[in-house]
């Protein structure tokens, strides 16, 4: 009877957990198009960028040609501005990039400011190039305001994906087996006959996740919640965890079933329920139990 609960119980957790992984992989679909509409916003506000500064270097012309500047503060000035669009031009989309050059550009626009300041002959033409210089620091501010918020954005979608990308574990099924001298391993719930404790699980598809490497830990509690097996202790982000055995195997973003065998190095097996946890770190993956009689 309690076999026949157990089976029942796993099959609603494997549905649940299939439903589950359903809903992750839609949330993940629409988090990666979210990302990609930020990064092409922020190549928008880039573009944007390089506009205004080029509208300036074509300001800068016409005031140079009308008054035969030839060597003075403002061709410096302008050549300054022509480095500054190279810079922005071969840069990545980045937000903290364009903060850099924002500050940049403010410096050159006060720079500016100061030089049509000190040349009188060039005051009218200083009216309007300073009307342009507030609507482009005024348009600055404007996407420096909607880069926080894409930022803001970008770091929800960052800590989402990597929460997808860790592995979890389907199918758990855990139960004492009898070691034969040929090595075949037969299922027995009798605790004064059994010699081990087997646990299988499923390692599902995470299109996320790393190949390569991978350690889970398998924790076995015997009916007194003593832990069997190696009982040792790792530290993981600052979280303590006690293992019975350490599952290693290579993850290449495909189903993997896996199965474990832990030995009880206290004796002889007691009546009662175990419980058995698998951890990824101090993360608790899924459990189950059984009962020796």
């Amino acid at each position: 009877m309690t076999t026949e609960k157990n089976n029942t119980g796993m099959r609603v957790l494997t549905i649940l957990l299939a439903v589950l992984l359903v809903v992750a992989g839609i949330m993940v679909v629409k988090l990666y198009n979210q990302e990609k509409e930020t990064k092409a916003q922020l190549e928008k506000e880039k573009e944007i960028v390089l506009k205004d500064l080029n509208e300036m270097v074509v300001q800068y012309d016409e005031v140079i040609e009308e008054n035969n500047l030839v060597n003075s503060d403002l061709n410096e000035a302008r050549e300054r501005v022509k480095i500054l669009i190279d810079s922005v031009e071969v840069m990545k989309a980045d937000i903290a990039v364009l903060r850099r050059y924002q500050g940049q550009v403010n410096k050159l626009n006060k720079q500016l400011e100061y030089l049509f300041a000190q040349n009188d002959s060039l005051r009218g033409t200083n009216s309007l190039l300073a009307m342009r210089v507030t609507e482009t620091k005024e348009e600055l501010d404007q996407t420096n305001a909607a880069k926080d918020s894409l930022a803001t954005k970008a770091e929800e979608l960052e800590t989402v994906i990597a929460k997808e990308a860790r592995l979890s574990v389907v199918s758990l099924k855990s139960n004492a087996v009898i070691e034969r001298r040929s090595g075949r391993l037969v299922e027995n719930d009798n605790a004064s006959r059994v010699d081990l404790i087997r646990t299988c699980y499923t390692i599902p598809t995470n299109r996320l996740a790393e190949p390569g490497d991978k350690v889970l830990y398998v924790q076995v509690k015997d009916p007194k919640g003593i832990i069997m097996g190696a009982n040792q202790t790792v530290t993981v982000d600052g979280e303590q965890i006690t293992y019975s055995k350490i599952s290693r195997f290579y993850y290449e973003n495909k189903p993997l079933d896996v199965c474990e065998n832990v030995k009880n190095t206290r004796g002889d097996f007691l009546e009662g329920k175990y419980t058995v946890n698998v951890f990824n770190g101090n993360e608790l993956l899924s459990t189950t139990e059984f009962v020796l009689d």
